[in-house]
């Protein structure tokens, strides 16, 4: 097929422009591809290039930028409360979102690479998009004669950043694409599909699940494909039956999120071996997200291992008690007590200890010092003392199962030696991999404060006189700072950028009723609005 490419990206994205998490489908756009083995190939040359190792920090980071210590005296305890609660909004930058980012974007290439596009004008199929019949007129099926271990693995201690990572990377690819100019030649393609697994779930609903998740990648409110798969009885010809969708819809990845959650038993229908057999045939990526526990159950042998491809492990920073450090500063800029808390050597060592190192561990045990320190009207100071009292109230189990991740359990890969040499050595380049990463965002960080602080005083500056959240600011903000031609450029241009970029597509922007200041025509003036704009 013939199709114009893009020369010049004004950003990182061809489709910077595009609000991806509220439009999944997308019309195709085309870049160069970067190897000459992929050159006219629509489903590669449609993918935008993986972010940049710059711009990764800053995307896998997410602030409260309307926060202010100098409000929280004036707060009540309520309002506090439910400020404490964004905490878990908050996403830091981890070593692993660099392999992350390049592995799903190889794993995409080379399933694609791996397959061939079979048309026929005289053969139609249907396909059903928002609850409505479309019709194409070809698939897209795996070549049996290439060898491919396309997909990888995230594993990792619950809590240290897998899913919500997950989410960020995703977020820079449309979910569907849709290539052709006209009715006869259009077809579709689904870059992604997350499957969140369910607790003690068979194969059976995994395969539902991606009917599931063809579904809602569709825009169809009415199930069809998940209705489909859960009418056949057989596992075997569920099976079959996402063969033909993964070949109909170019699906290029498959996440299994919480993969740990699946009950694999030791049947060829109901084991992981299945699944690979599925990805095999048609040459689709496969990639599993889950604990150490899922690794033991899937991965029994190293044959299997390869194939799913590269092994990503999520924790590997929580053993760095410097980088720690570096999570709990940047943490400690939110705080809703009456004397603010002070970075210490004790202070980190004592959240060492009863997080492990774990993130959303770590976020756990900071709001719940909150909550018991708002309980107890700020009578008692935060002393390191203060918090293991509150880990032992709020996570009494949660501390024994903490305590017992250093077992041999977590180091099963390293006592296996004669069966698991390959991924042994896997685990070592990716260690050395993430403590480079971790230097590099070290190196980084005074930089980092400097735009969230810009990116605060222009939420502020915006908000006073429209009613944008913070996330829409926030998000518009992000697609500015990533244009390579508004480096350098000060606040108040930046300022003006992001409110254009807001205004993309709102037909009528709303102005806040209730002005908050006596400054707003001032403040219309910096953001270069005429005064007599309703």
């Amino acid at each position: 097929m013939n199709y114009e490419y893009i020369n010049d990206l004004d950003g990182i994205s061809q489709y910077d422009d595009f609000d991806l998490e509220n439009n999944k489908i997308i019309n195709a756009r085309y870049i160069h591809a970067l190897v000459d083995e992929d050159k006219g190939n629509p489903y590669i040359e449609a993918l935008p290039f993986p972010r940049d190792e710059k711009y990764i920090s800053r995307v896998y980071t997410r602030s409260l930028p309307s926060y202010r210590y100098d409000d929280v005296k004036n707060m009540s305890t309520l309002k506090k409360m439910l400020a404490v609660g964004t905490l878990r909004e908050l996403r830091f930058p981890l070593p692993f979102h660099s392999e992350l980012e390049f592995n799903f974007y190889n794993a995409l290439v080379t399933s694609y690479r791996a397959r061939k596009r079979i048309e026929s004008i005289d053969t139609k199929l249907e396909y059903i998009s928002d609850n409505k019949p479309k019709e194409i007129h070809s698939i897209l099926a795996g070549d049996s004669a290439a060898a491919t271990n396309a997909g990888f693995s995230l594993i990792g201690y619950s809590g240290c950043g897998k899913s919500s990572s997950i989410q960020t990377l995703v977020s820079h690819y449309p979910q569907v694409i849709i290539h052709g100019d006209n009715t006869a030649s259009r077809f579709p393609q689904i870059v992604y599909l997350v499957v969140n697994c369910i607790a003690n779930s068979n194969f059976s609903a995994l395969y539902e699940g991606i009917g599931d998740a063809i579904d809602k990648a569709l825009g169809n409110i009415a199930p069809v494909y998940a209705k489909e798969v859960s009418k056949i009885n057989n596992l075997g010809r569920k099976a079959e039956k996402i063969k033909e969708y993964i070949e109909k819809f170019a699906i290029g990845i498959i996440i299994f999120d919480e993969i740990q959650l699946i009950d694999f038993k030791h049947t060829r229908e109901n084991s992981f071996d299945s699944l690979m057999t599925l990805a095999n045939r048609t040459k689709v990526a496969i990639a599993v997200v889950g604990t150490e526990d899922a690794r033991n159950k899937m991965f029994k042998e190293l044959r299997t291992s390869r194939r799913v491809g590269m092994m990503i492990k999520g924790h590997t920073y929580c053993e760095s008690k410097k980088y720690f450090a570096f999570l709990l500063k940047n943490l400690l800029r939110y705080q809703w007590f009456s004397e603010p808390l002070q970075i210490s050597s004790e202070l980190i060592d004592i959240f060492y200890d009863l997080s492990k190192g774990i993130i959303d561990q770590l976020i756990g045990i900071y709001t719940c010092v909150h909550f018991e320190y708002f309980r107890r009207k700020g009578k008692e100071k935060v002393t390191p003392q203060f918090i293991k009292k509150v880990a032992k109230k709020y996570y009494p189990n949660m501390q024994y199962v903490l305590n017992n991740l250093e077992d041999d359990e977590i180091n099963e890969e390293y006592l296996n030696m004669k069966q698991n040499a390959e991924l042994k050595i896997a685990d070592i380049l990716d260690k050395e991999k993430q403590e480079q990463r971790e230097k590099e965002i070290l190196q980084s960080s005074d930089s980092e404060t400097k735009i969230i602080i810009q990116l605060s005083n222009i939420v502020a500056n915006i908000q006073m006189i429209y009613d944008f959240t913070d996330s829409q600011i926030e998000t518009a903000f992000n697609k500015v700072i990533s244009k390579k031609v508004n480096e350098g450029k000060n606040e108040k241009e930046i300022s003006r950028l992001t409110l254009e970029q807001l205004q993309k597509g709102i037909p009528k922007v709303r102005t806040n009723k209730k002005e908050r200041t006596m400054n707003v025509s001032q403040m219309r003036d910096f953001l270069g609005i005429d005064n007599k704009e309703e």
